[in-house]
């Protein structure tokens, strides 16, 4: 037997989905692409915040200070001159002695008294590098001692001309190879 009115209803095709006969696919439209300003700004403070506290700042200490070109030299002294060697990991060679920075100022006095003079320099010479902090103390310390002058002994460099493409050697000079500066 034959089913009842089989060859009245429809066949559905696989061709054709299930919103085809309802026309819901022309009734879809595209949703529109756009980017929201809000979320990236919102992005961009969190890597600002992220790279400045992560960030290591370089601290530069002191001013820079240009001085001036000079041959200015000081003039030799009748006064008995005592010098003092700063060395590399900052010892420092007063009067034929080893000292450290608490020390030296005794050593300062000591000085003076042998000297039996009024007018004693005191000469600073440098192996190395020597910190500001440092050369201002023993300023101060000699002071208070009873020196009346600080110089700063050091080399002569000479500046390399502008139409010089070469740099100068070392130690190669117009005359005199040390300078002195008067602090006190």
């Amino acid at each position: 037997m034959a089913a009842p009115n089989s060859d009245k209803l429809p066949v559905r095709s696989q061709e054709h989905g299930y919103t085809e006969p309802l026309g819901l696919m022309q009734q879809l439209q595209r949703p529109s692409i756009k980017l929201d300003v809000v979320p990236v700004l919102d992005l961009l403070v969190i890597a600002l915040l992220f790279s400045l506290v992560f960030t290591r700042f370089v601290m530069v200490p002191g001013v820079r200070v240009d001085l001036p070109d000079s041959d200015m030299q000081m003039q030799p002294s009748s006064s008995p001159v005592a010098v003092l060697t700063i060395g590399n990991r900052g010892m420092l060679f007063f009067d034929g002695a080893v000292f450290e920075l608490g020390s030296i100022e005794r050593g300062f006095q000591q000085h003076i008294e042998d000297a039996n003079t009024q007018d004693v320099v005191l000469l600073v010479k440098t192996e190395g590098t020597m910190d500001l902090q440092l050369f201002l103390k023993l300023c101060s310390m000699a002071q208070r001692a009873g020196f009346v002058q600080v110089q700063i002994a050091g080399e002569h460099e000479t500046i390399p001309s502008p139409n010089s493409s070469l740099p100068s050697a070392p130690g190669a000079s117009d005359g005199g190879d040390s300078g002195f500066l008067s602090v006190m």
